[in-house]
């Protein structure tokens, strides 16, 4: 008897549903603010703006592969590495200004992602740093979750709390940090059955989440797996 691996889904959690099927994904951004969205590991993604071109694009080059069509002002990016899951940082320079982006490398086909530029300061609220800072911040964040650090910053919280999902797995709320705006969360995640188990990203995507990261892409009988996820905070957290 053959049997697929089973798919880890988390939508029973709170923080936790299934995004959309959709191969395009659409944003709005103003000058000086950055933006979340998520790239395909394996395939290309295209990059435009709804109106406009995108003059110049600034990043590590060593991440990933780009290709631009300047008649078009569009870009095409794919992570290097197939197996990517580190977030790419880019700034697009634009006919109206700079826009950061944070590009989340999922296990998923490749998108087409749309930027819409807001000029006007009312249509898209101020609720993070400026576009260097928030990125940075975001980066730092998930650097300290994996390594254990503290921002000084932030207040941590060591929960250890189990949270239920079905026969054979177990997840743990490890960490958490606790930040003005923002709240980093740890989570241990172990495989109890007797088949392997796939891990995927995009399952922790839902509104006001902004990265998310696990180490891994699959889970043996026996294994355990730190998920990261970085999200707003709610006003009961």
């Amino acid at each position: 008897m053959i049997r697929s691996k089973p798919s880890l889904l988390l939508a029973t959690l709170a923080l936790a549903t299934s995004l959309p099927a959709e191969a395009l994904q659409r944003l709005t951004a103003r000058d000086g603010e950055s933006v979340l969205a998520r790239i395909s590991q394996k395939d290309v993604t295209r990059i435009g703006l709804a109106h406009g071109r995108i003059r110049k694009v600034t990043g590590n080059a060593g991440e990933f592969f780009l290709e631009k069509d300047d008649d078009k002002g569009e870009i095409f990016i794919r992570p290097v590495a197939a197996d990517a899951t580190k977030p790419i940082s880019l700034f697009l320079t634009t006919d109206h200004g700079t826009v950061g982006l944070l590009l989340q490398p999922v296990d998923a086909p490749g998108e087409s992602i749309v930027i819409r530029e807001a000029r006007d300061p009312a249509q898209t609220p101020a609720r993070h740093p400026r576009s260097e800072q928030h990125i940075r911040a975001l980066k730092n964040l998930l650097l300290a979750l994996a390594s254990g650090a503290i921002p000084e910053d932030m207040a941590m919280r060591e929960p250890h709390q189990e949270l239920q999902l079905w026969a054979g797995f177990r997840l743990t709320l490890v960490r958490v940090l606790l930040g003005s705006h923002i709240v980093a969360e740890k989570y241990r995640l172990a495989n109890l059955g007797l088949a392997e188990a796939t891990l995927d990203p995009r399952e922790l995507y839902k509104p006001g989440v902004m990265a998310v990261s696990i180490e891994g892409e699959s889970l043996e009988p026996g294994e355990a797996a730190n998920v990261f996820v970085i999200r707003e905070r709610h006003p009961n957290d």
